[in-house]
Formats: structure tokens, C-alpha cells, sequence
């Protein structure tokens, strides 16, 4: 029984080797096959990773460098401003706020100066000057254009590049020719014309600029020409919309001499505030005149014109002057006091000379 059942036991286990397709030579070729054929893939596949990591890191970093480029010059462009025409607010605050604008002139054909756009970005990180563009040519709302409202001449800027500073209530003042393609020089020499300073009133002219035409002045009355202390430049610096002015008493004569006391020393000036109130039904506005009359010390200076200039307040001493103020050039039959304290006395006497004369005939 047992020879019989291993030779067909036998038979049958070969039989079942030779039946499964899994272990036929073929099979296991083609398995073997299968197998490289996916190693050969996921080689492949890992190159293209490598290459893509390697070489799309190199790629984004062009991007990025371009980018920042890109962004860096966009951000330039971005932070210089278009002053616009039609904002009066705007231009009032620009032209006449008293912080330190430089002015491109420009319009559609024509670009931007590079050295301006240089000069902006460094002002930007170290400097006080704020860098705008405007149209010149354009009109403003007075309908003129800004070589007409600020009586300058007028500049082709599509050709020649032009530029214009407003600073502490003056200007504009244009940008010499032969600095404006250097940025650093267009940056320094903005900075410098930009610090606060006294106008010297030298003529009727410039007292009419400064002060007339304007809501307020600070009048500095000087035995001579006036330099400024240290300690009266950082006072300024609080107060660049208003116009600081000198008058020379020795040269000059105003119509409110009698108001400001004459200086006694050369280096203490007399300190005086002209504010102009609103117009009136005859188009003319009333002028208050508030004299200082405290210590020549920069804290007590600090604080009169805080309480007068910045919070339009008046003092006991505020005159409000009885005709438009002038400066060395009095109206036609105008007298100071004295003058006509005289000339009345003198009416006077011949009023009652002529009198008696009268009574004596009769």
C-alpha cells in the first residue's frame, strides 16, 4: 500500500510544480524583468526630483532677485507721490504747510529722473525732505499754471528735467541745473535749503510775501542783520509753516514801530506776531499785531508762540491795527503819531488864531 500510494504521491507533487504558472521559468523571467523595468522607473523618477529641486531652486532664485529688483523699483515709484491739481488742500499743504517738499516737474511725456528717484529713496531712510511729482504745466485751480502762481520761469520739462523745493514757507526754489543728474548732491542740497531760516525783509515786496499775504509771520526786530542762536533754530523747526522774518530797525521803518519796541542789544531781537484775520465786505482783512514781551530764553519764546501761532490765542498786549500795515514805504499823505499829533496841534492853533482874529474885526 505504502509503494503504492509514494510513487502516486509522487507523481501527483509533480504534477502540481509543473501546473503552477508562478514557478515556470518564463514566469519568473518575466517577474525578473518586471522588477527592473521598475527599478529603472523609480531611478528615473528620483533624477527628475534632483533636477528639478536643483535647477528650480537656481530658477526661483532668478524670480526672487528679479522680483526684489521689480519690487524695489516699484516701491521707489510708490513712495514718491503725485501732488494733484484739482486738491487744494493738497497744494495749500505742499506749497505753503512749511515741511520740506521737492517737486519733479512731469507729465505723461516724460519720465522720471533717475538721480531724483535715487535721491528719494535715500531721503526716504535718512533725510526729512519728502519727494513729490506735479505737472507744471498744468492748471491749477486759480487756473494758472505753477510757473504763473509763482511767478517763475517758465522751463520745458519734457526736455530738461526741473526741480522745484518748498520749504518753512518759502519758495519754490529751483534745483541748480548742474547738480540734478548727481542724486547725492540732489539729496544734499535739498537737506540743506530745507533747514529753517530767517528771511531778511529788504523790501516792501518781501514783507508783503511773508507776512501780508500770509495767515501769520514771526517778526524778528533786529538792530542789525539778524543770525539766529542755536536754541531759536529748533524753535522754528516747530513752527515751518509760519515764516520767520528780520527787520533791520536801523534801515527800515514800519507802520507799527510805535507797537515793537526798539532793540537794546544786537544779539536779543524783539519778538513780534502779525496775524491777518478774514477778509471783509470791502475784500481787505484787519491785522493783529501781538508783541512779545517776556525773557529772551528759548522755553519762554517756545511758549508764547505756542499760545499765539499755534493756538491763535491773544495776550494782553494783541493790537488790532487800524490800517493795512506797510513797510519803508508809508500810503500817499500817511504821518506816524507824532507827526500827527503836530500837524493837529498846528490845526489847532491856526483854528483859534483864526478866532481870535474874528472877535478883534468885530
Amino acid at each position: 500500500t505504502a509503494s503504492h500510494l509514494t510513487p502516486s504521491f509522487s507523481r501527483m507533487g509533480g504534477t502540481r510544480q509543473e501546473a503552477n504558472p508562478n514557478k515556470s521559468a518564463k514566469a519568473i523571467a518575466e517577474k525578473k524583468a518586471h522588477k527592473q523595468y521598475l527599478w529603472d522607473q523609480r531611478k528615473k523618477a528620483t533624477a527628475g526630483k534632483d533636477f528639478v529641486f536643483k535647477y528650480g531652486i537656481a530658477i526661483m532664485g532668478v524670480v526672487v532677485a528679479c522680483g526684489c529688483v521689480f519690487s524695489g523699483y516699484t516701491m521707489i515709484r510708490g513712495m514718491i507721490p503725485t501732488v494733484a491739481l484739482d486738491n487744494p488742500d493738497q497744494l495749500k499743504k505742499v506749497f505753503f504747510g512749511g515741511e520740506p517738499w521737492l517737486l519733479h516737474c512731469m507729465n505723461v511725456n516724460t519720465t522720471m529722473a533717475l538721480s531724483f528717484e535715487k535721491a528719494a529713496k535715500k531721503s526716504s531712510v535718512d533725510g526729512l525732505v519728502k519727494y513729490g511729482v506735479i505737472d507744471c504745466s498744468g492748471k491749477l485751480p486759480s487756473n494758472k499754471t505753477f510757473f504763473q502762481r509763482f511767478k517763475t520761469p517758465s522751463v520745458n520739462f519734457t526736455k530738461t528735467p526741473v526741480a522745484y523745493l518748498f520749504a518753512n514757507g518759502g519758495g519754490p526754489d529751483k534745483v541748480p541745473d548742474k547738480i540734478f543728474a548727481d542724486a547725492k548732491k540732489l539729496a544734499a542740497w535739498a537737506e540743506k535749503h530745507s533747514k529753517p531760516k530767517v528771511q531778511e525783509l529788504s523790501w516792501s515786496s518781501s514783507f508783503s510775501k511773508f507776512c501780508l499775504h500770509r495767515d501769520a509771520c514771526v517778526m524778528l526786530h533786529a538792530k542789525a542783520k539778524y543770525q539766529p542762536v542755536d536754541w531759536m533754530k529748533d524753535v522754528m523747526a516747530s513752527h515751518r509753516g509760519v515764516p520767520f522774518v528780520s527787520i533791520n530797525r536801523k534801515l527800515h521803518k514800519t507802520s507799527f514801530d510805535d507797537k515793537v519796541k526798539a532793540p537794546r542789544k544786537d544779539d536779543v531781537p524783539r519778538v513780534a506776531v502779525m496775524q491777518r484775520g478774514p477778509k471783509k465786505e470791502d475784500g481787505k482783512s484787519d491785522y493783529t499785531l501781538t508783541p512779545y514781551r517776556g525773557e529772551w530764553a528759548k522755553k519762554d519764546v517756545a511758549e508764547f508762540l505756542k499760545h499765539v501761532v499755534t493756538k491763535g490765542r491773544k495776550t494782553k498786549d494783541s493790537v488790532v491795527l487800524e490800517d493795512e500795515p506797510w513797510y519803508d514805504n508809508p500810503p500817499k499823505g500817511y504821518m506816524d503819531a507824532k507827526t500827527k499829533e503836530s500837524a493837529d496841534k498846528n490845526k489847532q492853533y491856526r483854528e483859534e488864531r483864526r478866532r481870535q482874529q474874528q472877535q478883534q474885526q468885530q
